[in-house]
């Protein structure tokens, strides 16, 4: 997997998952700069990996932790 997020179940469970994200999400991702737009980038994304993983739901679920871009990973927040 090249490009991907990492995300971390909420509660105590320690649960960590890698969630492949294609080419065009991950320059998104990138390039997502501040405020409103950062925001809808990041909904954008999330409805799309809802979508490709057969109901996989991100947000209100999971802590986001970072994102690998051809192998340079950087936190989310």
């Amino acid at each position: 997997m090249e490009n991907y997020i990492t995300v971390k179940l909420n509660g105590g469970s320690e649960y960590i998952e890698n969630v492949a994200i294609t080419y065009g999400e991950a320059l998104l991702l990138d390039c997502k700069g501040n405020g409103a737009f950062q925001n809808k980038v990041w909904d954008e994304l999330c409805n799309r990996i809802f979508w490709r993983e057969g109901g996989m739901k991100i947000q209100g679920y999971f802590q986001l932790v970072s994102y690998t871009i051809d192998g340079e990973t950087k936190p989310l927040h």
